[in-house]
Formats: structure tokens, sequence, C-alpha cells
């Protein structure tokens, strides 16, 4: 029974691959290439087969006119010769014989004089079998010709060569006039020969080439099914420059993507858990000491858990702030104003804390405290200073006593730009590129005392891209850093 089994397995394999083969592209391309050769046959083949029956009856036509117009020259001549019609007889059998054509003179009266012998006289007078054309000799109406259809002589004598022209005993042989329709009919054919033909090369040459092309499509195919079983190191090799080729390249930066960000979120997941753990076992350090009587609970113990609480705090709202930018349905309230009076105001917030770490802060490019008015910009106000708080407190927070921030906005014709320069140690160039990811900090301590969690730069890198402006940095190590952001004019 296993065999059977195996038996009925492999056919309805094959049974279900038919199937599925009926459903696929290909077989859609070459259906779509038969329907259109099969349109363009038939298409050509009416237009040929209408264009061929006009034409064989226009040279039919032509052909008539040319052989009435010689009949009626060769009787012209014959009565301009004798000056009558006498002995006609015998011309008039040789022409009708030549030229397989009934015909029927009349003198000028009107009267029949000769008519060959298988002329039907009821139809002499039926304008639609006989033509009739007069002859005219020096200005004289001497008679008229009536020429009839074509192959009315029944039967012709067989010709066998020149010694045998006198074999008056020869049996009659019914020979036909070859018939301009069989030339059309034979066009035809060929035509509807030749298009089969290079139908079938051409679906052949379809269907191989669509095979090649869908084997790329099979490639992707599969590594999409991968990528989306969660094995994100798939990548599929370029075939061309073709769309394929360029399909294959943005589904290989897909995958690179979706690995980086998944690479991310995994480190973002690493780096929070992280942050949560150090202030969260420090306030329980605290809690257990004071249960436990080792420490009092004192306004020192208090000060140092409120710390941990409010750095805790701090890294929820900006996680929540990070989450709520990166959304879909984020969204500004934005309103045109003077964006110096936002950055200005955000300068003399943080002089304090500046004056207070020894640090001179200066606004403007002459160091004045206020900055000039300026152009109007179409900005969210709060959005604008939390970028402005991020960059000012990094700046105070890395710049020694004896330092300088350097607050400065200047405009162009088409932008406003705002910098903030201080005289601290500088940045890393390794760390440059990294500044604005999620959770990256210069410091591989990661001490909170130089800093935050790492977010600061990120929310202010997606405020700044949301506003449809840039945000950039600049640092030399040992010689302090610039970040500057530019936001477009209204």
């Amino acid at each position: 029974m296993a065999p059977i089994t195996y038996k009925r397995c492999m056919v309805s394999a094959t049974g279900s691959a038919m199937i599925n083969w009926f459903f696929s592209l290909q077989f859609r391309l070459i259906l779509g290439f038969a329907v259109v050769l099969l349109l363009a046959l038939s298409a050509v083949g009416i237009y040929s087969s209408v264009a061929a029956q006009q034409e064989v009856r226009a040279l039919r036509i032509a052909a008539d006119e040319t052989l009435i117009a010689r009949i009626h020259e060769a009787f012209t001549e014959y009565y301009t010769a004798r000056g009558s019609w006498g002995g006609v007889a015998g011309t008039v059998e040789r022409v009708s014989y030549l030229t397989g054509r009934d015909i029927v003179i009349l003198d000028a009266a009107d009267n029949v004089l000769v008519a060959t012998r298988w002329s039907r006289r009821e139809q002499w007078d039926d304008d639609e079998h006989y033509a009739a054309t007069r002859i005219v000799v020096a200005d004289e109406h001497v008679g008229s010709i009536l020429i009839g259809p074509a192959a009315s002589r029944k039967t012709f004598r067989p010709y066998r060569g020149a010694e045998f022209l006198t074999g008056a005993g020869d049996p009659a042989l019914e020979i036909q006039e070859p018939s301009l329709r069989r030339f059309a009919d034979t066009t035809f054919r060929s035509l509807l020969w030749s298009g089969l033909g290079a139908g079938a090369g051409g679906i052949l040459l379809v269907s191989l080439l669509s095979r090649r092309i869908l084997r790329s499509v099979r490639r992707l195919t599969s590594a999409a099914h991968a990528l989306g079983q969660g094995d994100l190191s798939q990548r599929v090799e370029a075939s061309g420059r073709d769309e394929i080729g360029e399909l294959t390249s943005t589904f290989n930066a897909m995958a690179a993507g979706l690995e980086n960000a998944e690479r991310q979120r995994r480190n973002m997941v690493a780096d929070v858990a992280h942050e949560l753990r150090t202030p969260l076992s420090n306030i329980r350090g605290y809690v257990e000491a004071v249960r436990d009587g080792v420490l009092e609970p004192d306004s020192a113990t208090i000060d140092n858990i409120h710390r941990q609480a409010m750095y805790l705090s701090k890294l929820v709202e900006d996680l929540r702030l990070l989450a709520e930018t990166e959304s879909a349905d984020f969204h500004l309230d934005l309103e045109p104003g003077i964006l110096g009076d936002v950055v200005s105001r955000s300068v003399e917030a943080f002089r304090p804390q500046a004056g207070a770490n020894g640090i001179e802060l200066i606004c403007g490019e002459t160091g004045d405290r206020h900055e000039p008015a300026g152009r109007l910009v179409t900005f969210d106000r709060t959005r604008i200073e939390q970028v402005m708080n991020n960059l000012l407190q990094n700046a105070v927070t890395h710049t020694p006593a004896g330092g300088s921030v350097h607050v400065a906005l200047r405009e162009t014709e088409d932008a406003v730009s705002v910098s903030v320069a201080d005289t601290g140690e500088g940045i890393p160039a390794e760390d440059l590129p990294h500044l604005f990811d999620r959770l990256h900090r210069v410091d591989p301590s990661r001490a909170r005392s130089t800093g935050g969690a790492g977010l600061g730069l990120t929310i202010a890198k997606q405020l700044i891209e949301a506003h449809g402006g840039t945000i950039r940095a600049e640092s030399a190590l040992g010689e302090g850093s610039r970040f500057t952001f530019t936001l477009p004019i209204s």
C-alpha cells in the first residue's frame, strides 16, 4: 500500500503544480501574447483579404478594359484595311479563340453580321454581360462590336506543339482561364501560415524570456517569505539593471533597513532596561536601608531618592515624547512667528544655570542679550523650545567652568538657522554619525552625571524634521561642538 500512497501523492502534487501554473504570471504572459497575436493575425487576415479582393476586382476590370480596347483596335484595323466587313467571320473566330470572349459584329444599322457559335442571342442586349463599342473609321460609323463575358467558350483543343496544330481529330478539352481569386487565396494562406509560424516562435520566445524574468521574481518571493518568517538576513543577488534588478536592490535595501531597525530595537530595549534598572536599584537600596535602620530618613536621603525618581520621570517622558514624534498621527501646532523670540527666551532661561557653573552664555553675533526680530517662520513654539532646551542643556553640561556657549541666529533667502556652540571637550569623530541615534551617549561609562539617557538629540532631530528642517552636528575633540538646526521661512 505504501507505493500506491506515494504514487497518489505524486499525482496530487503534479496536479497541484499544473493548477498553480495556470494561475501563474508566466501563463498569463503567454496567454496574453497569444490573444494579442490572434487579434493581430485576425486583423491582418481580414484586412489583407479585403484588400486582395478589391485589388483583384480592380485588376480584372483593368484587364477587361485593356482586352476590349485591343479587340476594338483589331477590328477597326480590319475594316480600315478592307473597307468592308467581308470575310470577317474567320477573324471573329480567331479573336474569340484567343481571347475566350463571345464576339458579335453589327453593321451601321445594328444588324447582326457575324456572331461566334457559343454566343447566346438572348444576352446580346444585356449590358451586364455584353459590352458594346462603336467602330468609327474616317469619322464614319461603320458598325459595332458586342464583347461577351470571359470564359464563355466551353472547350478548346489541347496544345501539344507546332507540329500538331493541324490535328482536327483531337478530342476537346476544357481549359480554364487562370483565376485571380486563386492568387488572393494563396496570398492569404501564405500570410496565415507565416503568421502562425511567427506566433509559435513568439510564444516560445515569450515563454523562455518570462521564465528567465520570473526566476528572479521567484527568488524575491522566497526571500520575502523567509523575511516574513523573521529571517532578516535574507538578500537576493541583483540580476541586471532593469526593473527586476531595481526591485531586487530595493528589496535588499529594505531587508537591510529592517535588520538594522530590529538591531536598534533590541539595543534600545536593552538600553532602556539598563537605564531603568540603575535608578530603580538605587531607590530600592535607599528604601531598604531606611527600613532596616541603616540610614536615617533625613533630608539628604530623601533628596537622593527624589533625584532618582526625577530621573526616572524624565526618562519616561522622553520615551513618551520620542514615541509620539515617531507615530503616524503626530502633528504640530504651527503658527507664524519670530524664531528669534523663542531663541532669546530659551537663552535667558538657561543664563542662571550657566552663570552658576561659571559659563558665559552669549546670544547673537554681537553678544546682545536679545536677538533682532528677524523674519516670519512657521513653527510650533513649544516643540522648538524643547529643541533649544535640549541643545542648551547639553552645551552647558559639557562645557567646563570658564568656558562659553554661543547661540547665533542667521537668515538666508529661504531659511533661518540657529546654532549652539560650546567650548567643551568635543566629540570623537567616530561618535558624530551616531549622535542622533536613540540612547547613544559618547561617555562609554554611561554615567548620568555627564548627561541624560541619550534621547534628547533623537527627539530634537525628530521635531526639526517634522518642521521640514534639518539638524547637524560639528565637533573637534578638545575644541568644542556646534549643533545647528535650520527651518524654512514661511
